[in-house]
């Protein structure tokens, strides 16, 4: 029996009882089910664990569950479990008796347990929470390709690394600004089921130290994350509105327009990229104007606070979220890449004010979200100072 890679599961028979007392034990695997014989006690029972490769029901009838006894188990789950959602990733655990009677079933799914157990002209389901174990990582190192290479070799989950890179997003460009020799730092918390398996990640503290971007760091409080001034990693306004090949044009009073022809000022950026590229609000505001205007084609105007206002031009279209009076998030879509207007081809021509006055966003500061200060923010120092040591 030691060649079978399956949980050992046995089961007693209570002496002078008419019934048997069943415990199912469910254990995840990723191939079909191997089958296991106990010899031991009064009773062999058959124990077989698998996952879901179609349904339910396919499961159970390659078990060898007749129809109708198939049919009671899925209705004794409807209301408790949705069968129509099943996934490979969830298993179950079915034992039977020699004489072939199903003795027990269970099914784990988003970890939850639901027990199914033989009672008087039916079945019964019990549902029970699995038990998540929380615990705590870190790791730390230096760039020699690629940030994700880097982290990877670490040992740092893929999802951790998706987010520190979330969090740093205001402020470092991993595209660009990632050099050899840079120094990161990381340190997340997990909870893992009673598989091991991890099935909640989040980033407590970490900072990147790098030759263009200098230290950042970062420390989750209360939903945001801040650096050891206190500050909030995330800024008023995104670092682009989009996903862009290049900057076709920049910020200038003296351009020569490519379509007109002559010289005449050019106060905002144009982003170059493929027809349909999405477009996003780079802070929350509320949407002032929305459609067609001219030479712009195409055109989203948002108001923010403080006196700011963006400009979306040259749109393919507009996003049904980003009509006029509708209020938007910083990240959500505002439209589509066009050339909507005069323009000579794709591209968004994106633009910034402040109190009327056009800005160089390219140009513009880093602008905090929020802060914090007191308790708050020397929690949030000894953090990341804790990420050294």
């Amino acid at each position: 029996m030691g060649f079978l890679k399956e949980r050992t599961a046995r089961f007693y028979l209570a002496a002078g009882l008419c019934a048997a007392a069943v415990v199912a034990v469910s254990v995840l695997i990723h191939t079909r089910a191997a089958t296991r014989f106990l010899p031991e006690g009064p009773e062999v029972l058959r124990v077989s664990t698998g996952t879901f490769t179609s349904s339910l029901d396919a499961a159970l009838k390659a078990e060898g569950l007749g129809d109708s006894e198939r049919y009671r188990v899925s209705q004794a789950l409807r209301g408790k479990l949705d069968l129509r959602r099943l996934r490979p990733q969830d298993s179950y655990s079915v034992s039977f008796s020699t004489s072939g009677a199903l003795l027990s079933l269970s099914v784990k799914r988003d970890l939850r347990d639901y027990y199914v157990l033989p009672s008087s002209g039916g079945y019964s389901v019990s549902v029970r929470q699995a038990e998540i174990k929380s615990s705590s990582a870190k790791a730390s190192g230096e760039i020699t390709s690629s940030l994700w290479e880097s982290m990877s070799a670490a040992g740092v989950p893929p999802a951790v690394i998706l987010d520190y890179a979330d969090i740093f997003s205001w402020s470092v460009d991993f595209l660009t600004e990632v050099r050899d020799g840079d120094r990161w730092a990381v340190a997340w918390n997990y909870g893992s089921d009673p598989s091991g398996r991890a099935v909640s990640q989040s980033v407590a503290a970490a900072y990147y130290d790098g030759t263009e971007t200098g230290r950042k760091t970062a420390a989750a409080y209360a939903g945001g994350y801040y650096d050891e001034q206190g500050d909030s990693l995330r800024s008023m306004f995104l670092r682009a509105p989009l996903h862009y090949r290049r900057i076709s044009s920049y910020f200038t009073n003296h351009r020569f327009h490519p379509v007109l022809k002559i010289f005449r000022p050019h106060q905002g950026i144009d982003y170059a990229a493929p027809a349909g590229t999405p477009v996003s609000a780079v802070a929350d505001g509320t949407v002032i104007y929305s459609g067609w205007k001219g030479a712009n084609g195409r055109l989203v105007i948002l108001r923010h606070g403080s006196g700011y206002e963006s400009t979306y031009g040259h749109l393919s279209r507009i996003a049904k979220g980003a009509r006029k009076g509708r209020r938007v998030a910083q990240g959500d879509l505002i439209g589509n890449v066009g050339s909507s207007g005069l323009s000579s081809g794709p591209h968004l021509d994106f633009r910034v004010k402040l109190n009327g006055t056009p800005l160089n966003f390219l140009k513009m500061k880093y602008r905090s979200s929020g802060s914090v200060s007191g308790n708050a923010k020397a929690s949030i120092a000894a953090a990341i100072r804790a990420l050294g040591e």
